[in-house]
This record gives C-alpha cells, sequence and structure tokens, in this order.
C-alpha cells in the first residue's frame, strides 16, 4: 500500500469494573485492526469479545491467503470483510449455545482494514469508529442501539430520562442471533489521516470534540491513546476503556 500505518492500542479496566470485558487485536501485516466490547454474565462477554477478536483475525487472514495471487476489485474486498463478519458471528453464536455458563454472551465487534488507497470500516453494536482529517473529527459508524434510532425517528428529543433509558440498548451484536447484518464501508484514505477505534467506556464519557482536541496534539500515537484513556478516568471510568489509533503517513520516497 502507499502508506505507512502507525498503530497503537490499549486496554484499561476502568475504575468501577472488576474485569475487563474488551479486546483489540490486529493484523498487522495485513493492515487489520479489531475491537469488540463484550457482554453475558459469568465473564462470559470477556469470553464473547476474545473469540470474536481472534476468529475474526484468523478468519481475515485466512481469506486473504486464499486470494493471495489475485487483484480483488474493491466490491469483493468489502464483500470478503462483510462475510468475515458474518463467519465470526456465527461462530460465536454457537459456541454460546455449548455450555449454560456462555448463554446470551455476545460482543460488539469494529474493525478497519487497510487496503491500496481504501480503509474499510465495518462494525456491529455501539464500538466506533472516528477518523481525524484536516484536524476535524468525524464518526464513520452510526451505533446499532434504540437510542439512535428513536434519535433518528425524532422520538426522543433532548429528554435526559430517555437517554439514560435507552443508551445501553444495542439493536445487533455479534453472538446473540444466528444471523447478523454487518455495517462495511469503504472511504479513500488521505495523508495524515488518524482512525481510532474505541468501546463504549470512551465514546460515552469523552465528547467527539474532546476527542478532536486529544488528536490533534503534537504527540504520539501512544501518548494519545494514552490521553483518550486518562480523559475518560478523570471522568469516573465507569466502563472498560478500549482505544485502538491508527494514523498514516505518506511511504518512504513519496513526497
Amino acid at each position: 500500500m502507499p502508506y505507512k500505518l502507525c498503530a497503537y492500542g490499549l486496554s484499561d479496566m476502568g475504575l468501577v469494573r472488576q474485569n475487563n470485558e474488551d479486546v483489540w487485536g490486529c493484523l498487522a501485516e495485513q493492515h487489520l485492526y479489531v475491537l469488540a466490547d463484550g457482554m453475558g454474565g459469568h465473564q462470559a462477554g470477556e469470553v464473547a469479545a476474545k473469540e470474536a477478536v481472534v476468529f475474526l483475525c484468523s478468519h481475515v487472514r485466512k481469506l486473504l491467503e486464499q486470494e493471495a495471487n489475485q487483484e480483488l476489485p474493491l466490491e469483493e474486498i468489502v464483500q470478503l470483510i462483510g462475510m468475515a463478519i458474518e463467519d465470526t458471528n456465527q461462530f460465536v453464536y454457537e459456541l454460546s449455545l455449548s455450555s449454560e455458563l456462555l448463554t446470551g454472551m455476545g460482543t460488539t465487534l469494529c474493525c478497519l482494514y487497510f487496503h491500496d488507497d481504501y480503509v474499510v470500516h465495518a462494525h456491529v453494536g455501539d464500538s466506533r469508529i472516528y477518523r481525524l482529517r484536516n484536524a476535524k473529527i468525524e464518526q464513520l459508524t452510526q451505533d446499532h442501539s434504540l437510542l439512535r434510532e428513536m434519535r433518528d425517528r425524532g422520538q426522543l428529543g433532548n429528554d435526559e430520562n430517555g437517554v439514560l433509558l435507552y443508551k445501553n440498548i444495542i439493536t445487533k451484536a455479534i453472538g446473540t442471533e444466528a444471523l447478523v447484518a454487518p455495517s462495511v464501508n469503504l472511504s479513500l484514505i488521505s495523508p495524515k489521516d488518524i482512525y481510532l477505534l474505541c468501546s463504549d467506556g470512551l465514546s460515552d464519557l469523552i465528547s467527539k470534540r474532546e476527542i478532536e482536541l486529544i488528536l490533534n496534539q503534537p504527540h504520539t500515537v501512544e501518548e494519545k491513546v494514552r490521553s483518550l484513556i486518562h480523559a475518560a478516568k478523570q471522568k469516573g471510568g465507569y466502563d472498560n476503556i478500549t482505544v485502538v489509533l491508527v494514523e498514516v503517513a505518506e511511504d518512504d520516497g513519496k513526497k
């Protein structure tokens, strides 16, 4: 690909939870970055998130290796990522049926896959992907949540009680049903883009504007990740907080 990627990820338990049900992973050579936020009792959420990330990474690697000698068109790349997420859902769903302790478990999932001049961004649930371009932040995903759907229909407005009631009800998750339809989109990459994957432990506490200010600081990728997590903990750290940051730079020899 015509760019270099500089990435760093970190998962923090936060200040309240007793275990961490967030998981992130990557295939650095294949330019894939994945984040999951699990749910379910008896630590089943942690199992769902871990298994989803491990399976998706392994599955994407296998699919890419099968197509290694072909130049896939962009639409097939998008289909490949979507199919890999659907297969991940089937795997986690079948795993949830294998033990009473895992019954009903599920996880959000979001991922970035960089290919040539493009990036595929995909998600299920309310873990988010943001992009900073020309110092301005944009949310690339739309939460699969009841809160977002009600706001889109104009049914909620600024009702704070409604926000508290519906904010944690997600309408899609990995592993809770036999089939899921992920949201998969494609964007053109620009030099100096910064892509952020995060669990709601960050996005529930830190506004887009606050994220934008931190990402615009002249710091390293690691320092920005740690600053974001610190900011969420300063506001209570009520949930697990996971952040994966990917910065795009022109490759050596390019001007």
